[in-house]
């Protein structure tokens, strides 16, 4: 625009002056005079208006547009297992019946721990029942093995075999590690990507076979750790959330025997698996679930089950509010005289939300 009337008015100054053929009266002259002003302010409104125009079009056109919305951040909390659901797992290591009826993957192991799911779903309809396989990718071992760790990893080819069976049928599946010897991060950071890759896998721990400092052998020896064992794990589980965009992972501590708090030697492996409990990290973007692992199977054996969880589970989280949630467990076959009724299970205080089988 500016080209186009800059050339306008060249063009006008460039123009060979003519002479008059004849003098004009006044009235022409003023009349003359008069027109020629107004052209010449219509084109500088023209020059000047222009850009000032585009200007405030610019301007207005800003202000009318719709703002973007800004995206909501990421939830951890959406689509997270607690506290909306409780969990029912079956628990095995692949090929090992013995330890309970996840060995296998099959539609009869299928149909059982559905049938095991509804039972609780029906006394405790405001909490959907979530199936799970408690899977041992790391497992405990009476040999120290190549690397001298006591313990071996699952191939990849069944952990992944797991992986989709649970995925087909909407299950959740848990690593569960033993560790024995093996450096506790490097085991960790071995199966995060499970993890961090899909959001149906969890992890679990058993600190019964857990010996960090090299002071015993799994299924030889009893176990004894510290919080400064497990709350790394805590620690590293909290961060998966926001980094991935994975709902809030639980974290499952079995627990087989007692605290060492209050004790007078409270590293002694016949008296405590957890030397320093009070001390476990409490970090709100980990679900921690501490799980009572008493093996019954004998006469009073529900009664002691019962002591247990009240005492490793109901004070414990009263005491050191460092967890929220409760866990069970219960073998189909040691304790098929005394197995305890889902009833009863979910009778202890407070209901436990993780309830696994083994057998």
């Amino acid at each position: 625009m500016h080209r186009n009337t800059n050339d306008r008015w060249q063009a006008i100054y460039d123009m060979p002056t003519q002479p008059l053929k004849k003098r004009r009266s006044r009235k022409t002259i003023v009349l003359t005079f008069i027109t020629t002003s107004i052209l010449l302010a219509s084109t500088l409104v023209v020059i000047f208006y222009t850009p000032l125009a585009g200007s405030r079009q610019l301007i207005y056109s800003k202000q009318g547009n719709t703002p973007t919305p800004t995206p909501k951040p990421f939830d951890p909390n959406v689509g997270a297992i607690l506290p909306t659901h409780r969990i029912v797992a079956f628990y095995g290591i692949p090929n090992a019946e013995p330890t309970g009826p996840a060995y296998e993957l099959n539609a009869a192991m299928l149909h059982n721990l559905k049938a095991q799911g509804a039972a609780y779903q029906q006394l405790d309809p405001k909490h959907p029942v979530q199936l799970a396989i408690d899977l041992v990718a790391s497992v405990p071992d009476s040999s120290p093995g190549p690397e001298g760790y006591y313990s071996h990893h699952l191939d990849p080819a069944t952990i992944q075999s797991y992986i989709n069976f649970c995925q087909q049928n909407g299950l959740v599946l848990f690593l569960d590690l033993d560790f024995g010897w093996a450096p506790i991060q490097n085991e960790v950071n071995f199966f995060l990507p499970y993890l961090e890759r899909y959001s149906f896998v969890e992890m679990a721990i058993d600190p019964e076979w857990m010996f960090p400092r090299h002071d015993g052998i799994p299924g030889i020896n009893l176990s004894n750790v510290r919080a400064a064992d497990l709350n790394p794990i805590i620690e590293t589980l909290a961060g998966i959330p926001l980094k991935y965009h994975v709902p809030r992972k639980v974290l499952v501590i079995h627990q087989y025997r007692g605290d060492g708090d209050g004790l007078s030697n409270p590293y002694n492996p016949g008296q405590a698996e957890i030397a320093d409990k009070r001390d476990l990290l409490y970090d709100p973007r980990v679900d921690v679930v501490i799980s009572v692992d008493g093996v019954g199977g004998y006469t009073g054996d529900q009664a002691d089950k019962t002591w247990e969880y009240e005492h490793w589970v109901s004070q414990d989280m009263h005491r050191y509010h460092n967890f929220r949630y409760g866990g069970f467990k219960l073998f189909y076959h040691i304790e098929a005289r005394t197995l305890m009724t889902p009833q009863q299970v979910l009778a202890l205080t407070p209901p436990p939300m993780f309830i696994s089988y083994g057998n």
